[in-house]
């Protein structure tokens, strides 16, 4: 799968003409943002991100937990999981005011345990995840300002049924965080305000991740809703600086997988699934000024929690790093 990403994105980098490109750095939102902009009819952006989020730790609210307090009432406690993701991305301008986006994800998870004997062990998931398709349309745009309704809906394409070895045997059903996809058929609408001035910029933006019906495991993941906030600074034509605040909550789990022991792992338990959490998120933009690749844009995001209240024992988040590049035509 990276091989054929790193192939992909080798041919575009010396075929494609940015034609359309944005002019400044900060002329799009913070790399951790998508659905923020449209392009005009008949252009195209290619895009590619990559995610690292670590969790090291339980908690219970917004208390740390310790892993003998959870072996009291579990047979076995998370220790820490990491979590790497690809996306890959594509969006096209239908007309001056419709876009429209797909994000195809490659997630690759991994989680070590211990058991209430303190044998640790280790289980891990790899796979497409969900696609997204999303319409992106432009309610207002005047001068410096805009305004985006972004209509979305995530396909079932990811697995949920991965299965690793544990102390329990050999091939055993993982829990619900292990697990890449959904299941279900999603909606995500959202709204995406942004505006500039001089060397300046904001915006806003709220979505969402509403779980249409039951998979073919019994269950429905909880549903998602995120508010974010941003200011960037340029301070060349090529760099620009960003600060982001985060604030997201997620639902509980929706029925059960009748082959998971809710007794054995905190994990398998769909009523510790729901949390409350701020994030900062502080970027760096770059665009390529000149050269053959004129255009190209990096950029990079680093995520701090500054709250996490959790239905717990819950793993807690560490840190997130995301980096990205995109390129318009």
């Amino acid at each position: 799968m990276k091989k054929r990403i790193s192939i992909f994105l080798a041919v575009v980098l010396t075929t494609a003409q940015s034609t359309n490109a944005a002019s400044f750095p900060d002329e799009h939102a913070p790399i951790g943002i998508m659905g923020d902009h449209t392009h005009k009819k008949g252009g195209w952006m290619v895009s590619y991100r990559y995610s690292n989020m670590n969790m090291d730790g339980n908690r219970i609210g917004t208390s740390p937990i310790s892993i003998e307090s959870i072996k009291q009432n579990f047979m076995v406690a998370p220790l820490d999981m990491t979590m790497q993701m690809h996306m890959v991305g594509l969006m096209y301008g239908l007309t001056d005011k419709l876009t429209i986006m797909t994000m195809v994800p490659y997630a690759e998870i991994s989680m070590n345990l211990q058991t209430r004997m303190g044998m640790n062990f280790s289980t891990s998931a790899k796979g497409i995840g969900d696609v997204k398709l999303s319409g992106l349309y432009s309610l207002y745009k005047k001068d410096n300002t805009r305004i985006i309704l972004n209509a979305g809906l995530s396909i079932p394409s990811g697995s949920i049924n991965k299965t690793g070895d544990t102390p329990m045997g050999s091939n055993m059903p993982l829990p619900y965080p292990m697990q890449i996809g959904s299941g279900t058929y999603n909606l995500m609408p959202g709204l995406t305000y942004s505006s500039h001035l001089d060397r300046w910029s904001w915006g806003a933006q709220l979505n969402s991740n509403i779980r249409m019906g039951t998979n073919n495991n019994g269950y429905t993941l909880g549903d998602q809703y995120a508010f974010t906030v941003w200011g960037a600074r340029r301070l060349s034509d090529s760099i620009s600086v960003s600060l982001r605040t985060e604030a997201k909550t997620i639902a509980n789990i929706k029925g059960s997988n009748p082959v998971l022991n809710p007794m054995v792992v905190p994990t398998a338990r769909t009523d510790l699934r729901h949390g409350n959490r701020v994030d900062m998120m502080a970027g760096l933009n770059f665009i390529v000024p000149g050269g053959p690749l004129e255009g190209n844009r990096l950029a990079v995001e680093f995520t701090l929690p500054v709250y996490q209240k959790l239905d717990g024992p819950q793993l807690e988040t560490d840190y997130r790093l995301m980096a990205g590049w995109q390129l318009a035509f």
